[in-house]
């Protein structure tokens, strides 16, 4: 602790000699010098730490610093204004005489600073920014949780929503959102729209106002009302009706139903990063009344997203534990539904943000790194500079410029090619937000990132930090010069002292191991992402063009109907020239569509309520293995034979065997699943797994169904198989639904090489900004490895 000690009182004592103009001529720094050489003393005789002197030598210390303030105080006496503008004068005709040097340090600084401003403002916007919301911090989802399978963010059961907002005094506000799509009909060009249903309170829970005419009443959100009102997203406003603000009052019909337009959501409202399921198209072009039938408080099926504002006083730990009761109690009295599910109360800004933000931690970690680098190269190079100013510092000393004018002056250069280098890094950065944006990798809030005022405060906090850092080192050890040497052998050979080489190559060698950390950190994420391709998702996506068609309810009101449709769309397609196979699916791998539910097999013992194993249910069409390239192991895939008069047979995949059989043949075991009706079915086939939402995913029990033995749903993906570019496709399926039905629109039409690359997206972005910026700063240590007979020398030897 003394020895600590000592070293402060040293430290501050060089400091105020340093600060205060002739300070070695002023009486107190005798009497300081011996207050220190008397702490020195006591740690050599080694006095107990908290002895009697203990007090003594904090106040040794305590007036060390008074020292330093007074120093400051008698050189703010002598400081004029004019000496700054002298400094930056001199430092300013210096670098342009030697312009290779400046362009060199300049460069450097600037993309250190720009790459950590841009990368900033990312991080800033998406994680740091509160939400555009009232009280963002109080804002939570509400999620059930599927134990069993450990799915935290599953969709509600309305039953559970109304118990959450009616039995507990936990939220000051409670909404439910049921994202779908709709067909815009009865014009020329018939469209499929994202819709969203929301309770009236969604809004003004959001403290959201609208940009046009209002939202929704609560009498207009009762089932029993007869006002069917609409309002509409900006940007759909502004692209289909060209931001026509006599929209309020048209009538819109959406499939076939007649909506009068409310109101119009303002600019960069934006919902959509929270997940969504079912047959929606992900965009938000229409919002509607939840208006929720007492028919649907079901305790059964689940398809509602709870966003909810928490009460005064009530924080999310106790939100979460009061929920998990609740839910306990509703098990034990409700097991048919309730039994294995609990609850899950996640921040909002937690669920919108996600994964995004360690990914971007991990960027603004490397991009620091990055900027270290710069820095480290920068002193290197201002260090090599100083040892050829030797001779012109030893002789501004010989004249009298004090230590502290000299610092200043180098300090001033320093600050000079900081301030120049951030100007320049705050283009950049903005380049570098723009070139983000536009890319739009799969990173939520992306639409909202700019440079504003944040980013370029912190990139002048940056550049000023960034000049001490490099500047300070340099600055130091060039004030302290050998006159004798100096004045005698010239600046050259002075420059070769062995200090100023054994600091240059230290520098150098912490530069080229800070970039090949950098390196190694790509080099594994490439061989990450490298070894998830290979490991694939079961299928061949190449080749493969995929679009989404729902039928309307009152235009195909029987379920024959749509069977029929969607078994003469798929025939019409099989047959179109280039297209080698064709089939349907309703949830189609890659797309974040989701359906699931409990099953049991029947040749065992029924499970307990909560017990039942889960699968990924999936309704196809025959021909889906065949299309997609998914192989059937065991038995055998869907026939003709195989429609609605016959025995309801399923198909499952290998993890269900493995889960569920083990070595045994599941060929012609029967299992059972509850869904409106108990359904039992005979399994003929399992087929090779598929990675649902992405190679990185778990695999699951699946199973699938024949849509012609059971299908209540009006939406399927149809997916073709090509000899050549599938995206060229997309008009092939458009031609055939156009066929059977001009009014229908389709939506979600990629290929699935596009489903795929969505998916990756986010790991490809980091993968990617990862490896740029470990050549970044390889790049930018470079000019370190150069001996002093190279780079260095012919920046430094240039001509006066």
């Amino acid at each position: 602790m003394r020895k600590f000690l000592v070293w402060i009182a040293d430290s501050l004592f060089d400091l105020a000699v340093l600060i205060a103009p002739g300070s070695e001529r002023r009486p107190w720094v005798r009497e300081w010098e011996a207050e220190i050489a008397h702490l020195r003393a006591r740690t050599a005789t080694r006095e107990p730490v908290r002895g009697p002197g203990f007090a003594a030598d904090l106040e040794v210390v305590r007036r060390s610093g008074g020292a330093v303030v007074h120093a400051l105080w008698l050189r703010g006496q002598e400081w004029r204004p004019d000496m700054l503008f002298q400094d930056l004068k001199f430092a300013l005709r210096g670098l342009l005489k030697r312009p290779a040097f400046t362009l060199v340090v300049i460069s450097t600084i600037a993309l250190g600073i720009g790459v950590n401003a841009g990368i900033f403002s990312v991080l800033y916007d998406v994680v740091l920014e509160p939400l555009p919301y009232d009280e963002p911090d109080d804002l939570v989802m509400v999620w059930e949780h599927q134990v069993q399978r450990d799915q935290r963010t599953n969709v509600v059961a309305p039953a559970n929503f109304f118990a959450w907002r009616d039995e507990t005094e936990l939220f000051s506000d409670l909404a439910a959102v049921t994202w779908f799509s709709q067909t815009l009909t009865a014009t020329d060009e018939p469209e499929r729209v994202g819709a969203l249903a929301v309770n009236a309170n969604f809004f003004p829970m959001l403290g959201v106002q609208p940009h046009l005419g209002r939202f929704f009443t609560p009498d207009e959100d009762d089932p029993t009302s007869t006002a069917r009102p609409l309002v509409l997203g900006y940007g759909f406003w502004q692209r289909r009706y060209g931001g026509d603000e006599a929209i309020l009052g048209r009538t819109i019909q959406l499939n076939g139903v007649d909506r009068t337009v409310v109101g119009v959501l303002p600019r960069g409202f934006d919902f959509r990063d929270l997940p969504y399921a079912f047959n929606a198209t992900g965009s938000q072009d229409v919002w509607m009344p939840q208006a929720f039938d007492p028919s649907l408080r079901s305790w059964r099926g689940r398809w509602l997203q709870v966003v909810g504002r928490l009460a005064p006083d009530v924080t999310v730990e106790r939100a979460q534990a009061e929920l998990a009761t609740l839910a306990s109690r509703l098990a034990r009295e409700f097991p048919d539904g309730q039994a294995g599910w609990s609850v899950n109360v996640v921040p909002l800004q937690n669920q919108i943000v996600g994964s995004a933000r360690t990914s971007l931690i991990i960027l603004f970690g490397a991009v620091s790194l990055v900027l270290l680098i710069a820095c480290g190269n920068v002193a290197n190079l201002l260090l090599s500079r100083s040892s050829a100013r030797n001779q012109e510092i030893a002789v501004r000393t010989a004249l009298g410029a004090s230590r502290l004018r000299l610092v200043r002056q180098l300090l001033t250069e320093a600050g000079t090619l900081a301030t120049v280098g951030g100007g320049l890094g705050l283009l950049l950065a903005y380049g570098l937000v723009r070139a983000l944006v536009a890319l739009g990798p799969d990173v939520p809030r992306l639409s909202e990132v700019g440079l504003d005022g944040t980013a370029v405060l912190f990139t002048v906090a940056l550049s000023i930090l960034t000049g001490l850092v490099f500047g300070i080192v340099p600055a130091l050890r060039a004030s302290r010069p050998d006159l004798v040497r100096s004045l005698r052998d010239g600046g050259g050979q002075a420059g070769r002292a062995r200090a100023v080489v054994r600091a240059r190559n230290a520098l150098v060698i912490s530069e080229i191991a800070v970039a090949l950390v950098l390196l190694v950190g790509s080099g594994l994420l490439i061989r990450s992402f490298a070894n998830l391709l290979d490991l694939g998702v079961g299928f061949e996506t190449g080749g493969l063009m995929t679009a989404e068609v729902a039928l309307p309810g009152d235009q195909y009101p029987e379920l024959d109907e749509r069977r029929l449709f969607f078994e003469e769309l798929v025939d019409r397609l099989a047959a179109a020239p280039g297209v080698t196979a064709a089939s349907a699916i309703t949830n189609l791998p890659l797309s974040g569509s989701q359906t699931g539910t409990s099953y049991w097999l029947n040749d065992r013992e029924v499970p307990a309520e909560g017990e039942f194993p889960v699968a990924d249910i999936r309704w196809i069409h025959r021909a889906y293995h065949e299309t997609m390239g998914i192989p059937i192991v065991r038995g055998r895939a869907f026939e003709a034979s195989d429609d609605a008069d016959a025995p309801i047979r399923v198909i499952v995949n290998e993890t269900l065997v493995r889960n569920h059989f083990g070595e045994a043949d599941p060929i012609g075991q029967r299992l059972s699943m509850e869904w409106a009706d108990t359904l039992v079915a005979e399994i003929i086939g399992v087929a090779g797994d598929v990675r649902h939402n992405g190679p990185e995913t778990e695999l699951r029990d699946k199973i699938y169904w024949h849509h012609l033995q059971w299908q209540d749903r009006s939406n399927m993906t149809v997916v073709v198989r090509t000899d050549g570019d599938a995206a060229s496709h997309a008009g092939t399926i458009r031609a055939a639904v156009a066929e059977l039905d001009p009014a229908l629109a389709l939506y979600n039409v990629y290929s699935m090489d596009h489903w795929l690359a969505e998916n990756m997206s986010s790991r490809r972005f980091v993968m990617l900004a990862l490896g740029v910026f470990s050549v970044v700063a390889l790049g930018i240590g470079t000019p370190g490895l150069v001996n002093e007979g190279g780079l260095f020398s012919m920046l430094h030897d240039e001509r006066e």
